[in-house]
């Protein structure tokens, strides 16, 4: 009974600090108080003062968190900038039939730059797929995963080169309606390190 009442009086403030920190998250790029927010911060101090319990700094924590998304994001965006050849891997398999939409080039896909080559083809999406799958090889590790919604056809298959840890996906899809496959096939760079 003791442990039962030691581990509900510890979730009191634990729970109050997480709510703050959740709440305050989103408010951390703002740079301004909010009166409830504080007033929480408040309240889950007090609370585990009385407990006995250190609260850990919410906003300094936050404003870490911070510093690190911004360290991340610069350097993702040096990446994204920098000179130098844009090209899949050399063992990218073809996409058959496959007309570009221009050259291969960076872009920033959430927290990653890739280099990315998107276009057509008149093949089905299960054909395209098919032939990566033809060509993948013993040293390589696959995905693949077919969808359809709304009679709207698409696959996506990923390879994964083992001893080089290299990266590169087909995404195809097809809508009912039309006579191409919408194609875009990806690799993602190595994260570049932080200064």
């Amino acid at each position: 009974m003791g442990n039962s009442l030691t581990m509900n009086s510890n979730f009191v403030p634990i729970t109050l600090f997480l709510s703050a920190a959740l709440t305050l998250s989103p408010l951390a790029n703002a740079q301004e108080s909010d009166p409830d927010i504080d007033k929480a911060l408040k309240q889950a101090e007090e609370q585990s003062k009385r407990m006995g319990i250190k609260m850990p700094d919410v906003k300094a924590q936050l404003a870490e968190v911070e510093q690190d998304e911004a360290k991340e994001k610069a350097a993702l965006q040096k990446q994204l900038e920098a000179p130098g050849p844009v090209a899949l891997p050399d063992w990218t398999p073809k996409v058959l039939q496959f007309t570009a939409d221009g050259p291969a080039r960076k872009k920033l896909v959430y927290d990653e730059v890739k280099i990315v080559v998107t276009g057509t083809s008149p093949l089905t999406p299960a054909e395209l797929a098919d032939a990566w799958d033809a060509a993948r090889t013993e040293k390589m590790n696959r995905t693949r995963n077919n969808n359809s919604s709304n009679e709207t056809k698409s696959v996506m298959l990923e390879l994964t080169l083992r001893d080089m840890d290299q990266k590169v996906r087909l995404e195809a899809t097809r809508a009912p309606e039309e006579k191409i496959t919408h194609v875009t096939v990806s690799s993602p760079l190595p994260k570049p390190d932080e200064e």
